[in-house]
């Protein structure tokens, strides 16, 4: 298996049993259910920033070049 797959295996994983705490947590009254809550959400948070860490569009910038995914146009047209 490729590691970029389970790399995002792994964190899909991870975001899927976040939110599954975070729903039971909601149902439990106490500290016990806070803390389900809490550990979902920064199950789910720290997927996510995975996830965007993983897929981001400038990987030509740890080679040295610009980024050109987000800039505007640099046509002379406008």
């Amino acid at each position: 298996m490729d590691i970029t797959r389970t790399g995002n295996l792994f964190i899909g994983v991870g975001i899927g049993l976040g939110a599954i705490a975070l729903v039971v947590g909601l149902g439990i009254d106490g500290f016990f259910g806070g803390m389900l809550q809490g550990a979902g959400l920064a199950l789910v948070l720290l997927g996510v920033y995975g996830l965007g860490m993983r897929h981001r569009s400038d990987r030509s910038a740890a080679q040295g070049e610009e980024p050109e995914a987000w800039l505007p146009s640099r046509d002379e047209q406008r």
